[in-house]
């Protein structure tokens, strides 16, 4: 299996917009509950069109994970932030997110970062826990949905 964790580009946009609406759908039933109305409120901004917006800004950074040249995962960071980061369900658990993450932090490291925040969904608190991110708040309730403050100082370059 040829993985390969690479920077995004315009032409990801369509498939980078299927992956997250499949993660979101098909792994964050923890969050969503499997209620429809919730799902498709989540889901309302993942289209080509604003995928297309987040591959174009030049502050963030956009990277893809591929396995057999295929895109099996999207992450994205801004000034600081983690945005988006989300695998299909058969590439979870297979050291692709924390290699997209991997990047992220890089990324920040070298753009003079010095600490990384996000905002968690509980089915993904685990992962963040597990790749160095720490609680810094209560939880927060959003459109339905509990979001956990998190933060990390990133590695050095």
């Amino acid at each position: 299996m040829g993985t390969l964790i690479r920077l995004a580009t315009l032409e990801d946009a369509a498939t980078v917009c299927a992956v997250v609406r499949r993660s979101i759908a098909e792994c964050c039933a923890e969050d969503h509950r499997n209620d429809a109305a919730l799902i498709d409120r989540w889901l309302k901004n993942k289209t080509v069109t604003n995928t297309q917006a987040w591959l174009e800004n030049p502050r963030a950074c956009s990277v893809v994970a591929e396995v057999d040249g295929s895109v099996v995962g999207f992450g994205m960071s801004q000034a600081g932030e983690v945005l988006l980061c989300y695998l299909v369900p058969e590439a979870r658990f297979k050291g692709l997110g924390k290699s997209m993450l991997q990047s992220l932090e890089t990324h920040a490291s070298q753009s003079r970062i010095s600490r990384l925040h996000l905002q968690s969904t509980r089915t993904a608190l685990a992962f963040y826990e597990r790749n160095g991110f720490r609680q810094t708040g209560p939880a927060v309730s959003a459109f339905g949905l509990t979001a956990y403050p998190m933060t990390k100082l990133p590695a050095s370059p």
